[in-house]
């Protein structure tokens, strides 16, 4: 018989890690609805699960919007993926889904994006059929905590100030696929590499 100390014994699981998301929608390009330029007002919603944050509509309107949206989000540590949707309303008021980006959370939180840092990031838009309708520009930044370590911000100053002063946005050398979204096809995303550190 095996006698087992239960006070020995790793529980089986952890509690999920909150964390604060701040997100800033920042613009679209090429924005279309059944393959024709949208020339409508638009706004952009950031999903997390059940939690939403919707930016104000683009007042010059067309396929090309700006929002500069920012916004604060709860995040857990068992989150995937977070999504942006970028909608319109008809002239009747009706609003209307023109395509939505699904974003890795491992490209904003992890090894490669320590805390504190923005990262920004641009996502092909896909439509109800999985056709691409364009592309979502943000800005993420997982807020570090009040222990945070020093050491791992300087690791990235380098490429911080590279960036900052460039103004360069440095894609992936391969696109990101997520499996079983858009009816099966492939969402690619086109994140930066280098991260902005934020001011102080």
């Amino acid at each position: 018989m095996i006698y087992l100390d239960l006070g020995r014994i790793a529980p089986l699981y952890t509690t999920p890690m909150t964390k604060t998301l701040e997100i800033d929608i920042r613009s679209a390009e090429g924005l279309k609805v059944n393959r024709r330029p949208v020339k409508r007002k638009t706004f952009a919603v950031a999903r997390i699960g059940e939690k939403s944050r919707t930016s104000n509509p683009d007042e010059s309107g067309g396929s090309n919007p700006t929002w500069n949206f920012k916004s604060e989000i709860p995040i857990n540590s068992s989150v995937q993926f977070i999504s942006i949707e970028v909608f319109y309303r008809t002239g009747s008021r009706r609003v209307k889904k023109i395509g939505e980006a699904k974003i890795p959370a491992t490209d904003f939180m992890g090894r490669y994006s320590p805390e504190g840092h923005f990262n920004f990031l641009s996502y092909r838009l896909r439509d109800e059929f999985g056709d691409k309708c364009g592309i979502v520009n943000v800005s993420i930044l997982v807020k570090p905590d009040s222990t945070e370590s020093t050491t791992a911000m300087n690791d990235y100053g380098a490429c911080s100030s590279q960036a900052a002063e460039t103004g360069l946005w440095r894609p992936r050398s391969e696109p990101l696929s997520i499996d079983g979204y858009g009816g099966g096809r492939i969402v690619t995303g086109v994140p930066i590499w280098c991260v902005i550190q934020r001011p102080t």
